[in-house]
């Protein structure tokens, strides 16, 4: 497909614009056109135009985004599991739009280094990038974490 069959013009920008995008979002829109991917799966007024440009970013890498290209995640969720998706982790563990997005990332950073952090996903994550650090160095911190500690002081610890 060539790209001069891919851009938006002027027709389909009034629509969308009379439809009620925005200009961000439109924006978004046309540069998966341009980029030859299917815009319908998040072509849609319930995507910010910074979600959608995750689910953009991952069609343009020939991810599955089916596993993010939901609402109900804010764009920094979706960044997360786009990246793990990358990397090809396992992102089941953490892809949950009730966990945030900078525990995901703890989570998806140990999972690069070879660590499963879902058992902690319940603390902060703080005390999770702690624990992560912490089984790199070969320290044992749990009985601090347990002791209610905060993250401060298990950085100290460790």
């Amino acid at each position: 497909m060539s790209s001069e069959n891919t851009k938006m013009n002027t027709r389909e920008y009034e629509l969308l614009w009379e439809s009620g995008f925005s200009q961000d979002q439109i924006i978004e829109i046309s540069k998966g056109k341009t980029a030859g991917v299917d815009t319908s799966i998040y072509g849609k007024k319930i995507f910010l135009a910074i979600q959608m440009r995750q689910i953009r970013l991952g069609l343009q890498e020939g991810l599955d985004v089916r596993a993010y290209a939901r609402p109900e995640y804010d764009w920094f969720q979706m960044e997360e599991i786009r990246l793990g998706l990358q990397k090809n982790l396992n992102i089941s563990i953490y892809a949950s739009p009730a966990i945030p997005y900078d525990k995901m990332r703890q989570v998806r950073i140990g999972l690069m280094q070879g660590m499963d952090l879902s058992a902690y996903i319940k603390l902060k994550a703080g005390i999770l990038r702690e624990i992560r650090k912490a089984v790199l160095s070969k320290v044992n911190i749990v009985p601090f974490i347990k002791e209610g500690f905060d993250t401060e002081q298990l950085e100290q610890i460790r």
